[in-house]
Order: C-alpha cells, then structure tokens, then sequence
C-alpha cells in the first residue's frame, strides 16, 4: 500500500503549504484490523495545535472523498503533531531547538542527554549535567526532544 503514500504525498504536501505547515511523515497501515492513513505535520514556526489538525483532515478528506478510487478499501484518517517528545532529524532541527533538552543515541552505542548547544558544519554542542559535550554529526544515530518539567 506504499504506492497510496506516494501518490497522496504531492497533494498532502500541497495542502499543507497553503496552511503554512510541513509533512513530517505519512504512512497507510493496518492497525489492529483497521486500515489507518496516518499525517503527521509540523509547524516550522512553533508547535502544531488541535485546530491545525482539523483544518488539515477536513482538507485532505474533501481531497479523499472527491478521489475515492484513490484508496480501494475503507480506512481511518488520522492527522496529528510529532508531538513534545519528537524525532529530531538533523542539522536542521538542531538549529530550530537549539537550547531544548534532547536525548541523542550515538553510533557505538552511547547515550547523551542535554540541552542543545551551538551547530557547526559538523559538529554539535551539547550542554550536559556533567558539563558541554560536542558530538559528531555522523555519529548521532537518532536523537529527540525530552519533555522538560
């Protein structure tokens, strides 16, 4: 069902720009018996909130009710934020977090976590308990925010 994704890809993205927001990530899948179309947006400029969801489903659905050939079998539609604990994907969230508190996993197994600090080319500074830890960028293997209290 990957190929529903990409061919709904262009016009979700679509969608999403006029409402000033990004596709985060998108998927069609079989949950618990029930196919799911699952849009997850971001806001560049901020959190995503519940009246940008809305907006979005009620746009992607009149897209999906006048194109119902599109999907062949019946489905939920679920749009929804990456959430306080996202993914971080690269330099440039680092940047857009910068002074957030992330947990990053790094190749050879280890585990760092601390706020974000200043982004080189190649490198990131981590502020930690123990003190400023400056990670590879090649050697981040995921990494994403912590709630903070």
């Amino acid at each position: 069902m990957e190929e529903i994704v990409e061919k709904l890809r262009p016009v979700v993205v679509d969608i999403l720009e006029g409402f000033g927001l990004e596709l985060f990530d998108m998927s069609f899948t079989k949950q618990r018996g029930k196919w799911t179309l699952k849009i997850v947006i971001d806001d560049p400029n901020g959190y995503v909130s519940i009246r940008q969801c809305e907006q979005v489903s009620n746009e992607v659905g009149k897209y999906l009710d006048l194109h119902e050939d599109l999907i062949p079998t019946s489905y939920i539609l679920e749009v929804s934020s990456p959430g306080l604990d996202r993914p971080l994907r690269g330099p440039k969230d680092y940047k857009r977090f910068a002074g957030r508190l992330a947990k990053f996993w790094l190749s050879e197994g280890k585990v760092v976590t601390g706020h974000i600090g200043e982004l080189s080319e190649d490198e990131l500074k981590v502020n930690t308990d123990q003190g400023e830890v400056v990670l590879k960028l090649s050697q981040i293997k995921k990494a994403r925010l912590e709630v903070e209290f």
